[in-house]
């Protein structure tokens, strides 16, 4: 059950926006939003060990259909239209990272999933926030992650 919420938080964000973007439009259609906003996500992780799951996926869109869209703690991350961020990179030294939008965006899709088996380590921390246009639509801080409670979410921007 957990693989498959694994694969199902980790995949489906991609498969809708490539289904987003891929369907043709047709004359009788209503016009697309225009809109593009900017996107600024924090995630924070601490406490993190071997046996925890950690799953940040950003993907964005864009009317242009750029492939640089994103930067990670102000590295710009060349022909990337999506951002995944794991375990592994919460066990070294850095604990937070900063994803944001290099070129205003028309969509966004995120999925965070962490679990706890809870073998060695009873709990660890989790902090989200994401702004759009500078401000703050969602605002998770320190949630605790314990075997019995997980943070699970998607959301659409």
């Amino acid at each position: 059950m957990k693989n498959l919420k694994k694969v199902l938080f980790t995949i489906l964000p991609l498969l809708t926006l490539t289904i987003l973007f891929s369907c043709k439009k047709e004359s009788n259609e209503m016009p697309i939003d225009t809109e593009n906003k900017n996107f600024k996500f924090t995630v924070t992780v601490d406490g993190v060990e071997e046996q925890d799951y950690v799953s940040f996926v950003f993907v964005g869109g864009s009317l242009d259909n750029a492939k640089t869209i994103w930067k990670v703690n102000g590295v710009t991350k060349n022909n990337e239209t999506a951002i995944s961020l794991g375990k592994n990179d919460f066990l070294g030294a850095t604990k937070t990272y900063v994803i944001e939008s290099t070129t205003p965006l028309r969509l966004v899709t995120t999925s965070q999933q962490c679990l706890n088996p809870g073998a060695t380590n009873p709990s660890f921390k989790v902090s989200y926030k994401a702004e759009v246009n500078g401000q703050v639509v969602t605002n998770d801080q320190n949630f605790t992650v314990t075997s019995t409670t997980d943070y699970t979410h998607k959301y659409d921007y």
